[in-house]
């Protein structure tokens, strides 16, 4: 008997039931032990990342409904999942099969046509497009496999009918097939919540219960469909992201992610057909869930339907990707964060860091600089116990903010070595292997996390088809300038002639104003260009490039 709207209708409550009890709990998969700890939010703790298939891993990521602008949300949860796919591949050395769906029939996506008077393939089309061209900028890698709701009707379509063959859907008089989900005891487990049968609600007058939901939504007048055996209509949400996982995985999952706010209802939906489609009890082994974003001095989410979104173009306006990438991996990646400038100071510090550190070690590695005797032993032990500790955060449940923190570590000990005073008897070869060698392992790991810290001179130099590069112009106004700021400070006078002595004494005033003027040169290359000059008390000034952003550090930091 249909379930009708009572006199006075209730808004829909999601609630959640500590107390359910966990008909299907999860069962340790047979497989192969990577020697990797992995949160999983089905059972709200750390387990052993087994891979069903040996050297494998199968990964479904819940892709966006293309009807707006991505956002700084969107961006943070695909940055995360990146990081956290560079990791099993590069570090761990897993071949992942990636797979992400675009939903491209929905609600939202058919109000924005009639919106703007297009279709909803060319809405879908172009924030589809643009979508893909936002996390390229990002420098994420792109999906091994993707599919759209709208090519995989047919997949749809014979995933519902063998629920309802099975007793887990049913068809209403108006050509709408719910899934029924009394008949799948565990709807709940996943997220641990539910809508109470006993609740009034509002809902449409065919559902038997208020906590169904739609796998099949009868045709409207004006809105795209096909034919079905139950009519002519269209997919609903959930169904999508099954039927279009299965096709590719079948009855089995490794990992299966997505944003903070898809847990209830999407994932819970989603795994309830699929296990009553697949006859199991757990179809994903595994579930991650990103954090949410917050603007800084906002307490709700970043979304398109309230309005407070922060666009990708936007963001890259401000920031660098690998500065915004950096933002992602300070904080743990279920962590909800809040984005703004004041979140992006240390990610952006870091950052700078870490590109001062390289060109200070390059310097050195290349004979440039005051000659130091650093300490090879106690270079190498850092850098033995830090790539411990770097290997066994990121098996660690991806903890990429403690392997920062190792990583930096590693980074003040060299500075703090490199920063010795000068011995100008020291043999320069006998002291490079130890920074080298720290810094090959920092470029190594970074760019297996998706950074690249080559500066674009150097990625110029490699593409220059002029035999004098872009670097080797700075090179020569380094000199230069160094050459001024030199007399200016009398750094020649000891050399001179006692006419060019006379000279330095009568225009003492204008070395000061030449001084001044090497200062001004070296502030307006770092504003500009991010070009940082450091000038040596003893040896020749150098110079580095830090990443171009609104809150660039001076010159003399």
């Amino acid at each position: 008997m249909a379930f009708r709207r009572s006199a006075q209708t209730l808004v829909t409550k999601k609630k959640c039931i500590p107390e359910l009890a966990r008909k299907y709990p999860w069962t340790r998969p047979q497989g192969d032990e990577t020697g990797i700890s992995i949160y999983n939010f089905y059972t709200r703790s750390k387990l052993p990342l087994i891979l069903s298939t040996e050297g494998n891993l199968k990964w479904y990521v819940c892709g966006p409904t293309v009807y707006g602008e991505p956002h700084v949300g969107h961006a943070c949860s695909f940055v995360r999942f990146d990081v956290i796919r560079r990791i099993l591949m590069n570090v761990f050395d897993i071949n992942v099969v990636f797979m992400m769906n675009f939903t491209n029939v929905d609600d939202k996506i058919i109000d924005k046509a009639k919106k703007v008077g297009q279709t909803t393939e060319q809405v879908s089309s172009h924030y589809e497009s643009t979508f893909l061209k936002n996390m390229q900028q990002l420098n994420v890698l792109r999906p091994t496999i993707v599919h759209r709701v709208s090519d995989n009707v047919q997949n749809v379509i014979e995933f519902i009918e063998r629920l309802v063959e099975s007793g887990h859907a049913y068809v209403t008089g108006q050509g709408s097939v719910f899934f029924h989900c009394d008949s799948y005891e565990g709807y709940g487990n996943l997220s641990r919540m539910k809508v109470l049968p006993s609740e009034k609600t509002m809902f449409d007058d065919q559902k038997r219960k208020p906590q169904d939901f739609l796998l099949w939504k009868p045709h409207k007048v004006g809105e795209p469909f096909w034919d079905s055996p139950w009519g002519q209509g269209r997919p609903g949400w959930h169904i999508g992201c099954s039927a279009l996982a299965s096709k590719v995985f079948g009855g089995k999952i490794d990992i299966h992610c997505g944003g903070g706010d898809l847990k209830f209802p999407h994932h819970e939906n989603e795994l309830a057909q699929s296990n009553c489609y697949h006859h199991t009890n757990q179809w994903v082994n595994y579930w991650i869930h990103s954090g949410l974003v917050r603007r800084e001095g906002d307490s709700e989410k970043m979304s398109k339907s309230r309005g407070n979104i922060i666009t990708i173009p936007e963001l890259l306006e401000k920031y660098t990707s690998n500065q915004f990438r950096m933002f992602c991996l300070l904080r743990p990646y279920a962590m909800e964060v809040e984005y703004g400038e004041n979140a992006m100071k240390k990610p952006v510090q870091i950052l700078n860091k870490l590109t001062s550190h390289r060109a200070v070690a390059q310097s050195y590695i290349h004979g440039e600089g005051p000659s130091v005797d650093v300490s090879n032993d106690v270079l190498m032990q850092h850098l033995a116990s830090t790539q411990k500790v770097v290997r066994s955060a990121l098996a660690d449940n991806f903890d990429t903010q403690q392997m920062m923190s190792a990583l930096m570590s590693l980074v003040q000990v060299c500075n703090r070595e490199l920063s010795k005073p000068s011995n100008k008897n020291v043999i320069r070869a006998r002291e490079v292997y130890s920074v080298a060698a720290i810094t090959s392992y920092i470029d190594k790991l970074m760019s297996q996390l998706g950074f690249n810290l080559i500066s674009k001179l150097e990625s110029h130099a490699d593409s220059a088809n002029s035999s004098q590069s872009l670097e080797d112009i700075i090179n020569s106004v380094t000199h230069f300038r160094e050459r001024v700021r030199s007399f200016a400070l009398g750094g020649d006078a000891a050399n001179a002639t006692d006419e060019e002595k006379s000279l330095i004494r009568v225009h003492r005033d204008s070395h000061s104003a030449l001084l001044d003027s090497t200062d001004q040169l070296r502030d307006k290359l770092a504003a500009t260009a991010g070009i940082i000059i450091k000038d040596a008390e003893e040896g020749p000034s150098t110079w580095h490039m830090i990443e171009k952003t609104s809150d660039r550090p001076s010159a003399r930091e």
